[in-house]
């Protein structure tokens, strides 16, 4: 007997998809058996949306912390080689070196979160503060709801591999694929945005420029 996918039932996928996506399920099943699918085997059961609850305090912060510092210094190769063994002293390293021989040099520093404060107040030591510059940026409600978007995700795409499983006409399965292949892209993109909101968190940034001071006489 053969397996028969009808326009219900793709309307209904695109309809999960939008309610995964927004997080409106409120956490009520949404089926994909019903009359409108003829099957021998039992249907597939329903599941249930994940809610994010961006309120818990048992959530960790998840901030950003980049730094901008600017330092007068009297030898710009002692400064440079103090400032390395500050950053290897904090288990950090350094991204990207620029500068400007015998004038300026500027180091890309990444650090870890929990060393960034101790590792910002030791370079400020290298030399004589110009200019100093932080910002913070609090990402724990967009990872919280990313992490509830993939999940839901996770779902619906083994729902639409289930269903591509038992798809007979070709029709059918060319719309089931391309709604699976819709899935799997935005998990790619969810994902990649997951691994680098966890980069960020997990190693500060700190961007250090220092110049050699001018000499009179």
């Amino acid at each position: 007997m053969k397996t028969y996918i009808t326009k219900p039932i793709l309307i209904l996928l695109a309809m999960s998809a939008v309610l995964l996506l927004t997080g409106c399920a409120n956490q009520q099943g949404y089926g994909l058996q019903g009359p409108a699918m003829a099957m021998e085997s039992a249907p597939v059961s329903s599941f249930k949306s994940v809610r994010t609850d961006t309120n818990s305090s048992d959530t960790p912060r998840k901030l950003i912390k980049r730094s901008w510092l600017t330092l007068s210094v009297k030898d710009l190769a002692h400064a440079e080689k103090q400032a390395k063994a500050i950053i290897e002293q904090q288990s950090g390293y350094i991204q990207n070196t620029q500068g400007e021989q015998g004038k300026s040099f500027n180091l890309s520093i990444r650090i870890p979160q929990e060393h960034y404060d101790v590792a910002l107040a030791e370079l400020r030591k290298v030399g004589e503060i110009k200019s100093e510059n932080e910002n913070v940026q609090d990402v724990t409600t967009e990872f919280i709801d990313n992490k509830a978007r993939l999940t839901n995700l996770y779902k619906l795409r083994d729902r639409i591999q289930m269903l591509l499983n038992r798809a007979d006409e070709i029709d059918d399965i060319l719309k089931i694929e391309r709604e699976l292949n819709r899935t799997q892209s935005e998990i790619d993109r969810l994902e990649g945005r997951m691994k680098y909101l966890n980069s960020q968190v997990n190693y500060a940034s700190i961007e250090l420029s220092a110049e050699k001071q001018a000499t009179y006489g």
